[in-house]
């Protein structure tokens, strides 16, 4: 799935079926998903991408719905589906305490700097909305900076 259609013939030459969807479109999401029928969803849905600082609060701004709404999106589409698995991209927010080096086990920033509070609380509601989906083994994969 992508939002670009220039990047459909990559896509292609990787022997994937591109997809050109609207990830904030909850009917064009619930129609790929549903003509894949994928055993798993692995969402990476990002709006980063771009040239350095030029149009960065936009492009963070996107990303923050792409982290809210486009992850309910799919994840309604792979329930309607039946999808056993959904794997989540997510950032690492993580308690300004202890050493560089953190695992899961590491506490959250409960506070994170005023800069990032919107991408914070997006990130709170994609790791949330995935790890509690029930119906699903839900992942999150905290990539680091």
């Amino acid at each position: 799935m992508t939002r670009s259609e220039s990047k459909h013939a990559m896509l292609d030459e990787m022997g994937a079926v591109p997809v050109v969807v609207d990830a904030l479109d909850p009917d064009q999401v619930a129609e790929a998903v549903g003509k894949a029928r994928p055993d798993v969803i692995v969402h990476q849905l990002t709006a980063l991408a771009g040239q350095g600082m030029r149009g960065l609060k936009h492009r963070v701004a996107m990303t923050n719905r792409l982290r809210t709404e486009g992850t309910d999106h799919l994840l309604s589409a792979g329930q309607a589906v039946g999808v056993r698995r959904f794997v989540a991209q997510s950032f690492p927010l993580y308690a300004r305490t202890g050493g560089p080096v953190k695992s899961e086990e590491d506490p959250v920033d409960p506070a994170p700097p005023r800069d990032y509070l919107e991408a914070a609380a997006a990130l709170f509601h994609l790791e949330e909305a995935v790890l509690d989906a029930g119906w699903t083994e839900g992942i999150v994969l905290r990539y680091g900076p």
